[in-house]
């Protein structure tokens, strides 16, 4: 008979590829961790890791039974929640998979809100570019993904989540912030600071000036960086301006290190898209999680 302590132990043990790191995120001891691989591996009858030094990989047979142990442990997540859900409970753990920028200013507060609201329920967020969080969405490990494109898949259905807004934001003491707007070709004369070409951040930007004839070859491009976070502490240096989604510079904004810069008639507009996966259940979290984004006003259309 399996243990299901001993299958997590080595699915999380897989996933981080050392018995130290496994301990601390599973809150026991490393001679725990090697305790219950060896009795998992002495209950197969065959060997789950290779040893090299303090790092630990697959062996052959194990990189073949790790998917079966994770499909095993959702399942198993899954009874319970469903027996809980009868009892007319709410529990489970709702995993989210999403970008810097929504993972840090939009989710947390709506996540606590539902944690409040059912003490029963864990939540985690899993931060990545759209494409990995759209990877973790059909590999059956996040429950829903938040990204700012949608590329088609058979089993992801996408809602229409949010629309932000893209940003240009400069040091408090940059001559742009005491104006009403700034031109356009302005751009051309200052540094600038941007996103990678991948990100939603860009692509809006890069869209937008298209619409006044200015390539972004022609911009005075210092610096490229690759996530919100780190454009907004550059600009607050003085290195450059830069663009950022709406939702991290008003936070930074009201720290009084940076200003938003409008720019003449120019909307850089974005949508953040809520995928889910049409071949995985929703769980009884998950179901709660949507009820409560649509009290909030987020309309999710298809």
């Amino acid at each position: 008979m399996l243990d299901w302590h001993e299958l997590q132990v080595f699915v999380v043990a897989a996933e981080l590829e050392n018995f130290s790191a496994a301990a601390q995120e599973l809150n026991l001891s490393q001679p725990a961790v090697t305790q219950r691989i060896r009795a998992l591996e002495q209950r197969l009858g065959v060997r789950l890791f290779e040893r090299q030094g303090r790092r630990v990989f697959l062996s052959e047979l194990g990189a073949f039974l790790l998917p079966m142990a994770k499909d095993l442990l959702r399942r198993s997540n899954r009874l319970e929640e469903m027996i809980s859900s009868l009892r007319g409970e709410v529990v489970g753990h709702l995993v989210v998979g999403c970008s810097t920028t929504t993972g840090k200013y939009l989710l947390p507060p709506l996540l606590a809100r539902l944690i409040e609201r059912y003490p029963g329920v864990q939540a985690t967020v899993r931060v990545g570019s759209r494409k990995r969080v759209l990877e973790l969405l059909v590999a059956h490990e996040v429950n829903l993904a938040f990204a700012s494109a949608v590329i088609p898949h058979r089993e992801i259905r996408y809602h229409k989540f949010l629309t932000d807004e893209v940003v240009l934001i400069a040091p408090v003491q940059h001559p742009w912030t005491q104006r009403a707007t700034i031109q356009p070709e302005e751009l051309l004369q200052e540094r600038l600071i941007l996103r990678e070409p991948q990100s939603g951040t860009y692509q809006a930007m890069e869209q937008a000036l298209a619409r006044h004839d200015i390539s972004v070859d022609e911009l005075q491009v210092i610096m490229t960086l690759g996530n919100s976070e780190a454009v907004i502490l550059a600009v607050e240096e003085g290195i450059g301006v830069g663009f950022v989604p709406k939702l991290a510079a008003d936070r930074c904004k009201r720290l009084g290190n940076i200003q938003i810069v409008p720019i003449k008639d120019t909307h850089m507009n974005y949508i953040i898209w809520m995928a889910e996966n049409t071949m995985q259940p929703a769980t009884a979290a998950q179901i709660h999680f949507l009820q409560l984004l649509k009290e909030e006003g987020y309309f999710l259309v298809e």
